[in-house]
């Protein structure tokens, strides 16, 4: 498609979603829209469920579905512990989470800083004070799309394989999130800097497969400068590397196969038994280099 095309064709999906004021009243919601798809009309996001922006009691919010009603219940308790870092979430309706509308500007600096910051602070909360997360990042997304890309290549393994594979039995639990892209991350009008996008927030053991994600949208450079401020002159155990190389073998295949790049995807799951760590956006070798 001709690149004039397609930024018209772009541009007119744009303004069909921020022009067209929808009179509905779902539940006393108004002017309901789907946000964060540009593939026609569709309402899912990444994680398959719906994210919808809205206006409710007068102001705009940000409706999203969680993995299930426990899970909204912990991204609500997360919310809370981290007021200066995600948005208020206003009402819980079963699975559905309707949080404030955060407006903003996008990181202009010390992006890569930011972002490590924001997953330290995460990192760092007290499970204790949380409930049940009622969502597993690795058992609950990346496994299960990188077994319906493996069956269609013919592999035999199971949730259980995939997970022993992965997932270190010593790890300890910590509270995850798995998109802390810059994207994400808004500097806001009265100076804070806010997560907006949290429907994958959870409890899990591999804290690294955070810093993967978020090394992942940037460049070369910016990849050297997040695992520069992240491992701060150490790194990470060979035993580390290998559970985390095989999670986000499988994490990058799922991706490939959602995608529809089936060479990539078959290419990925050849390397499950040796050369997953090649697929890291960052190389190992006792330091840490980003991955050219």
């Amino acid at each position: 498609m001709p690149l004039g095309r397609f930024l018209s064709r772009t541009a007119r999906k744009l303004r069909s979603r921020s022009d067209v004021q929808q009179s509905v009243d779902f539940a006393g919601l108004q002017d309901i829209r789907p946000i964060g798809n540009m593939r026609g009309s569709l309402i899912t996001n990444k994680a398959g469920r719906a994210v919808l922006r809205a206006r409710y009691q007068g102001q705009d919010v940000k409706l999203y579905e969680a993995y299930s009603a426990d899970h909204a219940r912990f991204i609500a308790a997360v919310s809370s512990a981290l007021p200066d870092m995600f948005p208020p979430v206003l009402e819980l309706r079963g699975a559905w989470v309707m949080a404030e509308w955060v407006e903003g500007s996008p990181l202009t600096r010390d992006i890569e800083a930011q972002q490590a910051q924001t997953l330290r602070r995460i990192h760092a909360l007290k499970l204790d004070d949380l409930p049940p997360a009622g969502f597993c990042y690795l058992r609950d997304f990346i496994v299960p799309r990188h077994l319906r890309a493996a069956a269609l290549a013919g592999e035999q393994c199971s949730l259980d394989d995939c997970l022993a594979a992965a997932e270190s039995a010593t790890g300890a639990q910590v509270v995850m999130h798995p998109d802390v892209s810059p994207d994400n991350l808004l500097h806001t009008p009265d100076g804070k800097v806010m997560c907006i996008d949290n429907e994958l927030l959870c409890m899990g053991r591999m804290p690294l497969l955070d810093l993967c994600n978020a090394l992942r949208p940037h460049a070369a450079d910016g990849r050297n400068t997040l695992a520069r401020v992240w491992f701060d002159g150490t790194s990470p155990t060979p035993q580390a590397v290998e559970h985390l190389a095989q999670a986000w073998m499988m994490r990058e295949a799922g991706a490939a196969f959602i995608g529809g790049d089936m060479q990539r995807c078959q290419s990925l799951l050849a390397s499950r038994a040796s050369g997953a760590a090649q697929h890291l956006p960052f190389e190992y070798s006792g330091s840490c280099r980003s991955h050219e």
